[in-house]
């Protein structure tokens, strides 16, 4: 892509094929299911023979791993003594404890949350996410933003507080 003298982009010509693929996308991948389908109906190899033997070993060894992890699980249980199990619990209820007071204090701090750009202060505005935002975004609500500055351009994840006035949410009444 190139800018031009306004600084607006323009983009290339995208192919007709693509074009055609992106408009017929669903379409065309159940078409070559129903083709394979018929395929697999009409054709005279042992694909059938292999594709059974395929799905009946795969459960076989599905359920092989799951009696062997019942075992492991049993075998652990029986071992553990009333002071092994109260460790234990003590250990995951500290850990959750860590994890949300962790997530807290992320929620809290004014260096993430506020709706500035952390490196030159100017206003920034949220873009879309990306997908392993989405998955931090599980944990803590989070946008991704970018600085509205053209020198800086900064991108990056700001936490959001719903309780908080949107804009600057550093700024609010705590």
């Amino acid at each position: 892509m190139t800018e031009n003298h306004q600084g607006r982009r323009h983009h290339r010509a995208e192919p007709r094929w693509r074009i055609f693929l992106r408009q017929y996308r669903f379409e065309l991948i159940w078409l070559s299911v129903v083709a394979l389908g018929v395929f697999l109906i009409l054709e005279r190899m042992n694909i059938r023979v292999t594709l059974f033997r395929w799905v009946r070993d795969g459960i076989s060894a599905a359920v092989h791993a799951i009696e062997h992890v019942d075992n492991v699980i049993l075998a652990f249980v029986r071992n553990t003594t009333l002071s092994d199990a109260i460790g234990y619990v003590l250990i995951l209820g500290a850990l959750v404890a860590i994890a949300w007071r962790t997530r807290w204090r992320l929620m809290r701090t004014p260096s993430w949350t506020t709706i500035r750009c952390p490196q030159c202060d100017s206003e920034i505005h949220r873009v879309h996410r990306r997908v392993r935002d989405r998955f931090v975004g599980l944990l803590i609500p989070v946008n991704r933003y970018r600085c509205t500055n053209r020198e800086c351009r900064w991108t990056g994840l700001r936490v959001t507080v719903p309780s908080r006035r949107r804009g600057h949410p550093a700024t609010a009444p705590k």
